[in-house]
């Protein structure tokens, strides 16, 4: 009896004792189920986000918008005011130099010419009456000399009224084209009142506006600010094919408003597109050739891209993605930060995928993979 009764105690006491150790039993386990997962994670590629190096420079080809002007044009209008009796052009006519393109009322200036003929038909015979009576001794020299400026007065009041007689009718000053005619016939026309616009075909000009953050950046050669240090292609609307053009003249002084300086170029008319005043062009200039150092070719990237965390803490570098997992660091110079962002150089190459963002966060051993933007974020 006893010794069943030690027995029933020894079942009793063991399942008690498990009891007691289950709750260590158990932390134990969580912590190693933990121990894996982390494991894990420190294994995981992290995700960051990549950009593409494109050609050397291309960053430096610029887009301006431009419009298209005649490189001769003028502005026709009377020396006097009138009104309007003839109006003998329209848009787009051609006309000849000399031709008569309007014509105001004459009739005052007329009047005006016969009045200014009688007097110096009057003060023509006095001076030949008095160089008749000067020569047989019957008046001075100086009654003679008075009425030879008598005769010259009257000759420059006449050569005047006809002058004015020939400012009545507008004549072309040159071969070209009438663009407009912003007046109607029988209108008044004030003095200095545009009565049409006419262009010399053969030459366009093509005017744009250069920022000065631009300007700033070009070499002074021979004090002529943009000289030859641009090349400057012209396309027009929709066209993708480039004209080149040459530099007519600039602005030493930028607008108040927009800070740039205006700059006309000028080509000649293109045989296989029709262009006319006001139309719309862009100017791309390629401003790689600005550089101190053409054989050193430049990248923008975004600041964040470019890190200190190497060696050498004076040291730029950013990190070239490898594939398929790696990443390599590329020692780099830095430049100007821009709207583009910051300016750097180095052994970097056209196709090379570069850590966009979170550079500082990366060392040679970390493993990346390309971050890729989720569809409908």
């Amino acid at each position: 009896m006893g010794t069943r009764r030690l027995t029933v105690i020894k079942e009793l006491i063991v399942p008690v004792n498990l009891y007691r150790l289950l709750p260590g039993l158990l932390v134990l386990m969580v912590l190693v189920g933990c121990e894996q997962p982390q494991a894990q994670s420190e294994q995981t590629p992290r995700p960051v986000k990549l950009m593409t190096l494109e050609a050397a420079n291309a960053t430096d080809l610029r887009q301006f918008p431009a419009r298209v002007e005649a490189s001769t044009r003028s502005n026709l209008s009377f020396r006097m005011a009138g009104e309007l009796l003839a109006l003998n052009v329209s848009p787009g006519q051609r006309v000849s130099e000399g031709e008569v393109i309007a014509r105001i009322d004459n009739r005052n200036a007329q009047s005006e010419l016969d009045s200014a003929r009688s007097r110096l038909e009057l003060a023509k015979a006095n001076l030949e009456r008095m160089r008749y009576t000067l020569e047989r001794g019957a008046v001075s020299q100086a009654r003679f000399d008075e009425a030879e400026s008598e005769w010259r007065a009257a000759r420059a009041t006449f050569e005047q009224a006809e002058e004015q007689v020939t400012h009545t009718q507008l004549r072309a000053p040159y071969d070209g084209v009438i663009a407009q005619v912003p007046v109607d016939n029988r209108q008044i026309v004030q003095v200095q009142e545009t009565v049409a616009v006419i262009q010399q075909p053969g030459q366009l000009d093509v005017v744009f506006h250069l920022p000065e953050q631009i300007v700033q950046r070009m070499p002074q050669g021979d004090g002529q600010p943009f000289g030859e240090a641009l090349a400057y292609e012209v396309r027009f609307g929709n066209s993708d094919k480039p004209y080149l053009a040459q530099l007519a003249s600039y602005t030493t002084q930028a607008s108040a408003q927009s800070l740039a300086y205006e700059v006309t170029l000028t080509l000649p008319q293109p045989d296989d597109i029709t262009l006319l005043d006001g139309m719309s062009a862009s100017v791309r200039l390629d401003l790689g050739s600005l550089q101190t150092d053409p054989a050193t070719p430049r990248w923008h990237l975004p600041p964040e891209a470019v890190s200190y965390s190497g060696d050498n803490p004076n040291q730029a570098q950013v990190w070239r993605f490898v594939e398929p997992q790696g990443v390599e660091a590329v020692p780099v110079e830095v430049g100007e930060l821009t709207s583009k962002g910051l300016e750097v150089s180095g052994e970097l190459a056209a196709g090379d995928r570069i850590v966009a963002a979170g550079a500082h966060r990366l060392t040679a051993d970390t493993q990346v993979t390309p971050w890729e933007k989720e569809q409908g974020l």
